[in-house]
């Protein structure tokens, strides 16, 4: 039985303590806060008695994560555009309240104003509080909204965080809060659920992974609105399923993205530990789709979002279905599942390999692909069409690494290569990269 502590107004605490009953595996203990600055205190008092903490909102989650007070698993509900949805319905329907004049804090400008084109509403009179949660204020958050509502320029606030919420009613502000929904709190519950059946907690560790779609109809016409609509209710059905399968939790996110939460031990038997995702292969193959997927790693959801993020980045680089990994150390794996994949590092704690960058002048990520490439090919001495054609780069961005290795005495040239075929001779370099510089 997994003990986790849910930290967060009455309210909410309440209704995530009746959704945690439906879980065998979770054993939730309620610890309700009037104000996110208790959140420490109650951290403290209880950190011996959970196995994990479960946060409501996202800011007390994030200052817990930051702060490294416990060791203990961290959860939180994701605010995702459903939410968004779901205020601004109750706003406009039951309140009469003009939606398209209002104040909005911690939610993505682009984001939320890509939810007001989506349901065909002006974007124009809103104001959006682009300052994140990480550099947090709550007076400022409080002042954003009173002075605008105050000058005439807005008619009522939306905010995710409870102290603001609670502040402005006092101050006979029109705020509304933006809660997780149900589904959200189920699938986060769900998650919790299988960390106490693969012992996730004493892993101490997640994954990530985001989906996002790179082509509605391979080699096909071009899709109506409806049908592409269609196909992505299709992909989201799919997505269920294998979550389903594997003990996953898939959430439809803004955009054309999914994001799926899973065990790390799971996913590395799912994907014969790291050399394939069938997933991919699957949604080609079923529905003539092709995705872009980004695998993040790391000891918080916070952490592995961003090296999911940036994995997703590295994916969309490359030509049709395809995934990366980046793990909490910041090593990349991809792309995988074509025989390509390469091992390298966003970045290196190795003095000899920052001296090659530094003379070099290229990154410790083209330097750590080059290495693992090598090893692939067993063998030191390399051609600039084998870094293009392992790299996944044109043949003048092969030239120019191979000059900046030249240049700075990381490659000397040993002779020439005739290909098989008929073709040009090519350059034949040796790789210096092990030489203590």
């Amino acid at each position: 039985m997994f003990k986790v502590g849910i930290i967060g107004p009455e309210d909410l605490v309440e209704q995530s303590f009746v959704i945690a009953q439906q879980y065998k595996g979770v054993e939730p203990i309620k610890l309700f806060y009037k104000d996110e600055e208790q959140t420490m205190e109650l951290i403290k008092n209880n950190n011996s008695l959970v196995d994990g903490f479960l946060f409501t909102g996202f800011l007390p989650y994030y200052e817990t994560q930051k702060s490294n007070i416990t060791k203990k698993r961290l959860f939180y509900y994701p605010i995702l555009g459903t939410s968004l949805y779901r205020v601004l319905f109750v706003m406009k329907v039951h309140n009469g309240i003009d939606i398209t004049r209002i104040s909005i804090d911690t939610l993505n400008s682009e984001e939320v104003r890509e939810v007001y084109r989506e349901i065909k509403l002006p974007d124009e009179n809103l104001y959006i509080n682009e300052r994140g949660l990480t550099q947090f204020s709550r007076e400022q958050y409080i002042n954003f909204h009173r002075s605008l509502y105050e000058s005439g320029k807005t008619v009522a606030a939306i905010t995710a965080i409870n102290s603001v919420y609670e502040r402005l009613k006092k101050e006979n502000v029109p705020v509304f809060r933006v809660v997780p929904t149900l589904y959200t709190m189920r699938e986060t519950f769900k998650l919790i659920e299988a960390a106490s059946f693969t012992h996730i907690a004493e892993n101490n560790q997640i994954i990530i992974q985001i989906i996002d779609i790179k082509d509605y109809n391979i080699n096909g016409p071009r899709l109506s609105s409806m049908e592409m609509r269609q196909k992505k209710l299709a992909l989201y059905q799919e997505l269920l399923n294998y979550a389903g399968n594997y003990r996953a939790s898939v959430f439809p996110a803004e955009g054309d993205e999914f994001i799926i939460l899973i065990t790390k031990g799971i996913f590395r038997e799912y994907t014969n530990f790291y050399e394939e995702i069938p997933m991919i292969y699957d949604i080609e193959k079923k529905l003539s789709m092709a995705v872009n997927m980004g695998i993040g790693m790391g000891k918080s959801a916070l952490e592995a979002e961003e090296n999911a993020r940036e994995a997703l980045l590295l994916s969309k680089k490359k030509p049709g279905s395809n995934a990366y990994i980046i793990n909490q150390d910041k090593k990349v794996i991809g792309p995988i599942g074509n025989g390509e994949s390469l091992n390298f590092a966003l970045k290196s704690d190795d003095k000899n390999l920052l001296n090659w960058a530094e003379k070099t002048g290229l990154s410790i990520s083209t330097l750590t692909q080059i290495e693992s490439l090598l090893k692939k090919l067993q063998r030191d001495r390399i051609t600039a069409t084998d870094i293009q054609e392992g790299l996944g780069v044109t043949l003048r961005t092969a030239n120019r690494i191979m000059n900046k290795l030249l240049s700075g005495k990381a490659a000397e040239r040993i002779g020439i290569e005739q290909p098989v075929y008929r073709g040009r001779p090519r350059q034949l370099y040796r790789i210096r990269l092990k030489d203590r510089v």
